[in-house]
């Protein structure tokens, strides 16, 4: 049995789904930073504005990773820290964040991707392998894991009782969980992002949108059991 857990630019792929897979790019990127610095606030905050989405989220007690919605050809060394920060600050209305050292900078593109073929013969895809979504809706690692679970299921059966009918269902029923995530990953992105020609239709109605989910106990119901993950089938 030979899993192909290689990543986004996987090798295995290429055997298991030969002719690729669904693909979506996405027109804005995000710019991340790490800096030397303690948290700003007890949880991660999202927010958007007119100029655009940002990420405030935390690494540990002394150093925090931010991030701002740019054009995916941003150039990384563009701004300088203190430009840097007077936007995160811009785009962040109502928190006063708390700045440090900027000591990494990068730009992460959007992509969507799903393998047309999880399987074949013996060879199985997990992870970045066989999908990767936007970070938006944070669920690449949990993608991931959930694949592997079910695929350790899978294998388990196979040698332990010869019974490889979990096997062959494995793209059946990794597939459910990540079309799901797909969607969330988008409907969270296209929520939360500022796109390049929209009108103030678009505008006012993308801002309706959110207010219906955080305005809603339903709406934040659907957000948190989406973000946090569906049960393992």
């Amino acid at each position: 049995m030979i899993v192909g857990a290689d990543g986004s630019r996987s090798v295995a792929r290429a055997t298991v789904s030969p002719t690729g897979g669904h693909f979506r790019e996405y027109p804005f990127a995000w710019f991340g930073i790490l800096t030397e610095a303690p948290p700003s606030a007890d949880e991660l905050i999202y927010s958007t504005t007119p100029d655009g989405f940002a990420l405030i989220s935390q690494r540990s007690e002394t150093v925090q990773r931010m991030y701002l919605q740019c054009d995916p050809n941003e150039d990384p060394n563009r701004m300088s820290d203190a430009e840097l920060w007077a936007e995160l600050q811009r785009r962040t209305p109502g928190v006063e964040l708390r700045e440090g050292p900027i000591f990494q900078r990068d730009i992460l593109r959007f992509r969507s991707f799903v393998a047309h073929r999880l399987l074949h013969g013996r060879i199985a895809l997990v992870g970045d392998a066989a999908h990767t979504v936007p970070p938006t809706g944070a669920k690449g690692m949990n993608l991931a894991v959930a694949d592997v679970v079910l695929l350790d299921r899978a294998i388990a059966a196979l040698l332990t009782e010869g019974d490889d009918q979990l096997l062959q269902a494995y793209p059946e029923t990794a597939l459910a969980r990540i079309w799901k995530a797909q969607h969330f990953s988008w409907w969270m992105t296209s929520m939360l992002h500022a796109a390049d020609g929209a009108s103030e239709f678009d505008d006012m109605r993308r801002m309706a949108e959110l207010r219906s989910v955080v305005e809603s106990e339903a709406g934040s119901r659907y957000l948190a059991e989406a973000y946090t993950g569906w049960p393992l089938a």
